[in-house]
């Protein structure tokens, strides 16, 4: 998914402007043996087929490097009907469709008259009627342009996911998440922008038995309640549960991440709550704990078949990989 690729959407003037003058251009190259009005009818023909190409080209560019709607997985669609409104894009998508198809018709029609036109007068008021036909239309679509160029920019920095098997790392801030995300995939995390927050995903990937895993921290979005969030951040950041096959919710109970356990439960029911996924609760920073206070944490359900390991020193991580493993098989 890659907005970036979509060209600067033109409005109806400028787009106006490109195709006239470089029909312009290109009718003073055309020169032509035989009769003056042969000459005349050759060089607006030119201007008419060279304008109105231009412009279907223009469109044609933008329609093949925008993802096809049918094409999209239900976290871009999400993303998109959060950011956009999925109706009006689609609605602007079509009424560019049905640009490039009239301007076509419209091309062969004045072509047609002004190769038949029988003085030089005629040529020249098919080719201004047809320039005139042609400004209509563009203006016809110009809201359709202006709400595409704002999706445009909207859309652009979008976060390119893969569309495979995928393990969400939740939990409240500073609980170790990104160290895990390291331990798991054994490189840096890449870093990509999310709508309606400051914040980015964090994304790593690992190969295990010949299968791709896409591993994904969330600082600053999966490590609050919703209840906190407004409406528009939280949809985006709903939209994660269309990408998460798996969630692994780290808990720090020694508290040092600066969260008591009350909230860190919190934020774990919200997620529970939210995504239709399994959820592997994981005890964090197990290297800090004493066995009293582990006894005491196994008591609190979902800390009682919670998994423990140290994300810094690496332990207990082999046993996480085992537990991605087996809900891969299942999935």
């Amino acid at each position: 998914m890659n907005f970036k690729r979509v060209p600067r959407i033109l409005d109806s003037q400028e787009l106006m402007d490109y195709a006239f003058s470089r029909a312009s251009r290109e009718a003073r190259r055309v020169s032509a043996p035989g009769a003056r009005l042969q000459r005349v009818k050759k060089r607006e023909e030119r201007r008419i087929i060279i304008a109105g190409s231009s412009i279907r080209r223009y469109l044609n560019r933008i329609l093949m490097r925008i993802p096809r709607i049918e094409e999209l997985t239900p976290f871009y669609h999400e993303l998109i009907e959060t950011l956009v409104g999925m109706e009006k894009f689609t609605h602007s998508l079509r009424s560019l469709r049905w640009m490039v198809n009239k301007i076509e018709r419209l091309e062969r029609e004045y072509a047609r008259k002004v190769r038949s036109a029988r003085d030089e007068d005629e040529v020249h008021r098919h080719r201004k009627e047809f320039y005139g036909r042609l400004a209509s239309l563009l203006r016809k679509i110009e809201p359709e342009l202006l709400f595409l160029r704002e999706a445009r920019e909207r859309l652009k920095n979008l976060p390119n996911v893969e569309d495979t098997f995928t393990v969400v790392i939740a939990g409240a801030p500073n609980v170790g998440k990104s160290s895990l995300l390291r331990r798991l995939t054994g490189a840096e995390p890449r870093v990509e922008s999310y709508p309606f927050t400051t914040n980015q995903l964090l994304l790593g990937y690992f190969e295990h038995h010949h299968k791709r895993v896409q591993v994904i921290d969330t600082p600053g979005l999966l490590d609050r309640s919703f209840e906190e969030m407004r409406r528009e951040e939280m949809q985006c950041i709903l939209a994660l549960k269309h990408l998460a096959n798996l969630v692994v919710f780290l808990f720090d109970i020694t508290e040092t991440c600066g969260y008591p356990m009350e909230e860190q439960l919190r934020i774990y029911e919200s997620i529970a709550q939210s995504f239709d996924v399994d959820i592997i609760p994981v005890i964090n920073k197990v290297d800090l704990l004493t066995e009293e206070k582990l006894r005491e944490a196994r008591k609190i359900e979902p800390l009682d078949r919670a998994l423990i390991c140290s994300a810094k020193e690496g332990r207990g991580v082999a046993e996480i990989i085992k537990k991605i493993d087996k809900a891969m098989d299942n999935k």
